[in-house]
């Protein structure tokens, strides 16, 4: 889950509730006054608009952007999203664009419809790559991935595209405070993908597809070397050989096993196969 307070609060953006012009919207509930946050850039340029000769196409951008902003306050976030979706298609050069993209994003992802909000947050880190927001959304991208994740029996493609954009993540910001966060979900998800390639290991092994299972064993530890399924995917393929009749392979695998893995089921069960060898 997402580390509450010490990590991305649920609603980064700053955005200006444009009808009244005087009050802020932080993370879609707290309210405070705008005369208390002047120091807020992104509200400093946004408030440059709001004002009583504004034109008709930028009072028609403050209704969609209000609209969005007031859905999302009330934890309405499908119709917030299609508020901000509409400003984005009408008036694509609205200086409200950057904050409607990561409303539109994060708001997808608060109703829990992930597929759709990691491409948005996708295209704001590649259209704004040097914002201050741009981590919240490189984070929030990764998490869309995360947990829209399936069953490990199933395809973990979506794990490894989390893992894939944690990583960026930890290259890009390694002192963010989110990092701590990162890194731990980086470590449960290199090892959820390693479990995974066991279990096709283990899937071959058992029907009899040797090859196919020494193939998968060298993946995995060319992958992941330091896997908790070190010992036993070592058994697999050493069985494999053995099994293949390739015997100075094979007991070469039971070999490294009773050296590396001496005190582990698999090392005392190698140990066993090299002794009752003629």
């Amino acid at each position: 889950m997402i580390p509450a307070g010490n990590c991305f609060p649920r609603f980064l953006a700053v955005k200006i509730r444009a009808k009244s012009g005087k009050k802020l919207v932080i993370t879609g509930y707290m309210e405070v006054n705008y005369s208390a946050m002047k120091w807020m850039i992104a509200a400093v340029s946004v408030c440059l608009l709001i004002s009583a000769c504004a034109s008709e196409e930028h009072k028609r951008e403050m209704e969609y952007f209000d609209d969005g902003n007031a859905y999302f306050a009330k934890d309405k976030f499908d119709p917030s999203q299609k508020s901000y979706q509409k400003l984005l298609d009408e008036s694509p050069d609205s200086p409200f664009r950057i904050h409607s993209l990561l409303g539109s994003a994060d708001a997808y992802y608060l109703e829990g419809e992930y597929i759709a909000s990691a491409p948005v947050y996708a295209r704001f880190v590649e259209l704004y790559p040097q914002d201050e927001l741009t981590p919240h959304a490189l984070f929030y991208e990764a998490m869309s991935y995360y947990r829209d994740m399936v069953a490990l029996k199933k395809d973990q493609t979506n794990a490894g595209k989390a893992l894939e954009i944690f990583t960026e993540f930890a290259r890009k910001y390694p002192m963010h405070f989110a990092t701590p966060f990162v890194l731990d979900k980086i470590t449960s998800l290199n090892d959820r993908l390693a479990e995974k390639e066991f279990e096709v290991a283990l899937f071959y092994f058992k029907t009899t597809a040797y090859i196919s299972c020494i193939s998968r064993v060298n993946y995995l530890l060319e992958k992941w070397p330091h896997t908790r399924f070190k010992a036993d995917a070592l058994m697999l393929k050493g069985k494999s050989y053995l099994a293949e009749e390739a015997f100075d392979k094979g007991n070469a695998v039971l070999r490294q096993l009773v050296a590396d893995f001496p005190t582990t089921g698999a090392g005392i069960e190698a140990a066993t196969l090299l002794a009752a060898k003629p």
